[in-house]
């Protein structure tokens, strides 16, 4: 079942056993993340995944913390793992995300919750935080540097025949979405949405092969060059 927020312990700080500094720029910034529209964004976002989960099931992540979870790992870049290790041990991670005396999520649970986050949603949050910023003079809001999940994937070797192949992929995949819109009748009208990524494609293996078939035959003169050296 989806909560809002956990129960605020406002002596959590307090009872802490040992002394440390918050530094000024972490406060400002907690006191600008509670915002409720904030919240209720991310909040529509994950009742939107589980409709159910609005009044059934045991309780979740709150939205609240799966915010400041997302907000807090962007921060510091680090991963997933890394978080949980740090935020699980920190008295002032747990009080910044407001997770207090809670269990923290694990690695697994922090990165199913962040991706249910909408992109529109992440873009009015950049907005939101702005104006927010500028509302209390934090910042003049003339320059915003955000940063992306990324995700290790397979690439293949960049050579010059593969990105051309490649950008004409993509702009077949753009053809193909102007002519859903704008339909297209005559045959003159048509031939200016074809799709060529195909065509792109089979010239670049061609390209490779004949690469390959004139490497072959330089390294072969070389290696008689080497034995008639020999």
């Amino acid at each position: 079942m989806l909560i809002t927020a956990y129960l605020r312990t406002e002596q959590f700080l307090a009872r802490v056993p040992f002394q440390f500094d918050l530094d000024p720029k972490l406060v400002e910034m907690e006191r600008l993340l509670d915002d409720p529209k904030l919240v209720l964004q991310v909040t529509n976002d994950l009742i939107r995944s589980a409709p159910q989960g609005a009044w059934n099931g045991r309780p979740s992540t709150p939205a609240e913390v799966t915010l400041r979870l997302s907000v807090v790992r962007r921060l510091m870049g680090w991963s997933y793992e890394t978080a949980y290790a740090e935020i699980v041990g920190d008295a002032k991670w747990r009080w910044f995300c407001r997770i207090y005396d809670d269990a923290v999520p694990n690695h697994s649970t922090q990165r199913d919750r962040e991706v249910l986050i909408q992109p529109a949603t992440l873009h009015h949050i950049n907005d939101r935080i702005v104006q927010l910023g500028q509302d209390h003079g934090v910042t003049h809001g003339k320059k915003l540097r955000t940063d992306s999940t990324v995700i290790e994937t397979n690439i293949h070797y960049p050579t010059d025949s593969r990105l051309l192949s490649d950008s004409a992929r993509v702009l077949g995949r753009l053809c193909d979405d102007a002519r859903s819109l704008l339909h297209p009748r005559t045959l003159a009208e048509k031939k200016y949405f074809r799709n060529r990524s195909r065509r792109a494609k089979r010239l670049a293996r061609q390209i490779a092969q004949r690469l390959r078939a004139t490497k072959g035959q330089r390294n072969l003169k070389n290696r008689r060059k080497n034995c008639i050296a020999d």
